[in-house]
């Protein structure tokens, strides 16, 4: 449990638990409440704002009671320029982990690399799905396609010769 001393309507300091002596009074922190609001000391309370993806905190405002200090979150709406530049930032986050991932794969198209025609196509596929990651809607409707494995059913052969 935090407290806040209040003087004068004023609060002073920051919310913390009781200190265990305050002034010249011994066990402080053993006071009941309605002594400790004697001296000024009410318990404290953050109320946090329900945020959404249109809006964000925006400060605080704090209310005195007899009971106790309230500290409640405010929240402000997002403009549309805002929300629309969130929007931007998460589309160019998933080019950008799209780009990494297809230059992770970049080896399995090369007409030297160790896979089957099979292997090469699920890879293939799967890289064109990752180019298309962009026709999606919203970023939130994103669904990632999955890595063929990276576990070769080829192998080379002492001969070499691919099997």
């Amino acid at each position: 449990m935090h407290y806040v001393h209040v003087e004068n309507g004023e609060i002073k300091g920051f919310p913390m638990p009781l200190p265990k002596s305050w002034g010249n009074i011994s066990n402080f922190d053993l006071l009941d409440d309605q002594s400790l609001r004697q001296y000024g000391w009410y318990k404290y309370t953050f109320i946090p704002a329900q945020q959404t993806e249109t809006n964000y905190t925006d400060g605080s405002t704090v209310v005195i009671t007899e009971e106790g200090v309230i500290e409640y979150q405010l929240l402000k709406e997002k403009t549309e320029e805002q929300i629309q530049k969130e929007i931007e930032s998460r589309w160019e986050n998933i080019r950008s982990q799209r780009n990494v991932y297809l230059l992770e794969s970049d080896w399995t198209q090369l007409e030297d690399s160790p896979l089957l025609a099979q292997e090469k196509e699920e890879w293939r596929v799967y890289r064109q799905a990752l180019r298309d990651i962009t026709n999606f809607a919203t970023p939130d409707e994103v669904v990632w396609p999955t890595k063929p494995s990276n576990e070769l059913r080829t192998s080379v052969q002492p001969n070499g010769e691919v099997s």
